[in-house]
C-alpha cells in the first residue's frame, strides 16, 4: 500500500475547529475536484474482456480522502471499509458504507451505480465548508429518516462567504432522486473547475501542499527530563611530546655493530660445537698403556723382588676386600718387606717401592682387567635382543569385527568394556580368538561368544536379543 504523507480531510476539519477557523473554500473545492477525478477513473475501469466493471466505492467520507504534501489528493479504501453501529464507522451486513454519506437508494437497498459516489462526495463538500454534516440524528434510525424525507439546511446560512454557484452545485449533488443528480463524477468535477475559473482562483499544487502542511497533525514530542550535570572530571589523557626524528647517520654504524656481534657470536658458537664434538677421555686407553708398559725391559728385575714380596701374600688369604681397591693391597705387603731390610737401603727405595707396587698391581691385574673387557661387548647384545623382543608385539596383525546386535547391548571384549551398540566403526582386534560379551539388562540377556579374528579380514557377529 502506498504511503501518503499528509492529513485526511477529517483531520484537517478537526484542526480548523480546534483553532476556531473555517477551511478555505478554493482549496477545498480543488481537493474535491481531484477526488472526483479519481472516482471517475475507477468508475470507468474495464475488465480483460473490455466490459466495464461497474466499480462503486460506496464508502466515500472525509476519512477516505487524503491530501499529500506534494499537492495531490487521493481516494483510498475502495470497497474495504465497513460500517458499524455508529454513524462514523462502516456498517456490516446489507448496508455497506457510512450511513451519514449514503444516498436514499442505498438506504432502501436498491442497486447502486456511480451516482451513489456523487451523492457522498456532495456530503463531504458540504461538511468541509459548513463545518457540519447536512443531516444529523440521535440514532441511525432517525438519521436515515431525515436523509429520506428532509432537505439539508442551505449552505448560505452556515457559510455566507460561499458563492451562489457553489451552493447550486452542492444542491444538485445532494438531490434525493438520483436522476436529478450529476450523471458522473466527471460532470461534478467539470462544474467545480468552472466555478474556480469564474472566481478567478488558480489553485496550484503548491497551494494544496501548503494546505496539507498547515492542517497536518503535529507529531507528539515527549519532554525529555533534564539530567543533572555530571561532575567535571579531570582529563585522563596526556599528550606526549612527539619523538625526535630518527638519526639516519647512525644506521650504518648500527648495521656494522650487528654484523660484528653476529660474527663474534658465530665464532663462539662454533668453538663450543668443536668442544662438544671432542670425545671425553676414556679410561680404557690408560689400561692399554699400562699393558704396553709391561713388556718394557725394566720390569724383569722388579719382578724378582715381587716374587719375594709375594711370599707374605699367601699368609693373608682373606683379603677379598682389597680387590675393590687393588692399590691398597700392596701397602701392607711393603711394610713387612721393610722390616728385614736394613734401614739405610729402605729409606732410599721407598719411592721405587711405591712405583713398583703400582706396576705390580698393573701386571698382576691385567688378567682380571682383560676378563671384564670381554663381557662389555656381550652386554649390548642382550639389550638389542630385548629391543627386538619389545618391538615384535607392536607389529601384530589385526582384523576388523563388526557387531550387528538388535536391539542393543553393552559390549565387552576380553573383559574390557567397549561401549553400547550400535558402534560408530568396526572394532580393530589382534589376530586370534577373542571373547565377546553382550549384555542387555532390559531384556535380561547376557551372552558370551568366542570370535576368531583373521589378520586383514573382517568378521561379523550378529545377535538378535529380542527373539
Amino acid at each position: 500500500m502506498e504511503f501518503i504523507d499528509g492529513p485526511s480531510l477529517r483531520a484537517a476539519g478537526k484542526r480548523a475547529a480546534e483553532r476556531g477557523e473555517r477551511l478555505p473554500i478554493p482549496e477545498i473545492v480543488r481537493i474535491v475536484c481531484m477526488a472526483a477525478s479519481g472516482l471517475h477513473y475507477a468508475h470507468d475501469l474495464a475488465g480483460p474482456d473490455g466490459k466495464p466493471l461497474g466499480l462503486v466505492h460506496r464508502d466515500i467520507s472525509p476519512d477516505n480522502i487524503l491530501v499529500h504534501r506534494n499537492g495531490a489528493a487521493k481516494v483510498v479504501d475502495f470497497g474495504i471499509a465497513k460500517a458499524a453501529n455508529s454513524g462514523g464507522l462502516t456498517r456490516t451486513g446489507t448496508l455497506k458504507g457510512k450511513v451519514a454519506y449514503m444516498p436514499p437508494e442505498q438506504l432502501r437497498g436498491d442497486p447502486l451505480d456511480r451516482r451513489a459516489d456523487v451523492f457522498a462526495l456532495g456530503v463531504v463538500l458540504y461538511e468541509m465548508l459548513a463545518g457540519q454534516r447536512p443531516w444529523a440524528g440521535d440514532s441511525e434510525v432517525s438519521l436515515i429518516g431525515k436523509i429520506m424525507t428532509e432537505d439539508p439546511q442551505p449552505l448560505a446560512k452556515l457559510r455566507p462567504d460561499a458563492p451562489a454557484g457553489l451552493a447550486a452545485v452542492i444542491d444538485r449533488a445532494l438531490a434525493k432522486d438520483r436522476a436529478a443528480r450529476y450523471a458522473s463524477c466527471h460532470d461534478l468535477q467539470a462544474d467545480l473547475e468552472a466555478l474556480l475559473v469564474s472566481l478567478g482562483q488558480t489553485i496550484s499544487a503548491a497551494r494544496i501542499s501548503d494546505f496539507a502542511r498547515a492542517y497536518a497533525e503535529p507529531v507528539p514530542t515527549r519532554p525529555v527530563p533534564a539530567r543533572p550535570a555530571a561532575p567535571r572530571r579531570e582529563p585522563r589523557t596526556f599528550v606526549l611530546p612527539s619523538p625526535p626524528a630518527p638519526d639516519r647517520r647512525g644506521f650504518g654504524w648500527s648495521i656494522a655493530a650487528f654484523l660484528a656481534v653476529a660474527a663474534i657470536g658465530g665464532a663462539g658458537g662454533y668453538g663450543l660445537m668443536l668442544r662438544r664434538v671432542e670425545p671425553p677421555p676414556d679410561p680404557v686407553p690408560v689400561e692399554r698403556a699400562a699393558a704396553v708398559e709391561q713388556p718394557a725391559p725394566k720390569p724383569p728385575p722388579p719382578e724378582k723382588k715381587e716374587e719375594v714380596a709375594q711370599v707374605p701374600a699367601p699368609e693373608k688369604p682373606k683379603p677379598p676386600e682389597p680387590e675393590t681397591a687393588p692399590v691398597a693391597a700392596p701397602q701392607p705387603a711393603a711394610k713387612p718387606a721393610e722390616a728385614p731390610a736394613p734401614p739405610a737401603p729402605a729409606v732410599e727405595k721407598p719411592p721405587p717401592a711405591a712405583e713398583k707396587p703400582a706396576e705390580v698391581t698393573e701386571s698382576v691385574q691385567p688378567p682380571p682387567i682383560a676378563a671384564p673387557a670381554q663381557p662389555p661387548p656381550a652386554k649390548p647384545r642382550p639389550r638389542k635382543s630385548a629391543q627386538v623382543a619389545m618391538e615384535a608385539p607392536v607389529v601384530t596383525a589385526k582384523g576388523e569385527l563388526v557387531l550387528l546386535i538388535r536391539p542393543w547391548a553393552k559390549v565387552e571384549v576380553d573383559g574390557r568394556e567397549i561401549g553400547v551398540t550400535p558402534l560408530n566403526e568396526p572394532l580393530m582386534l589382534g589376530a586370534g580368538e577373542h571373547t565377546v560379551r553382550l549384555v542387555n539388562p532390559d531384556l535380561g540377556k547376557d551372552i558370551t561368544r568366542t570370535v576368531r579374528i583373521t589378520a586383514s579380514e573382517r568378521a561379523v557377529l550378529k545377535e538378535l536379543l529380542d527373539e
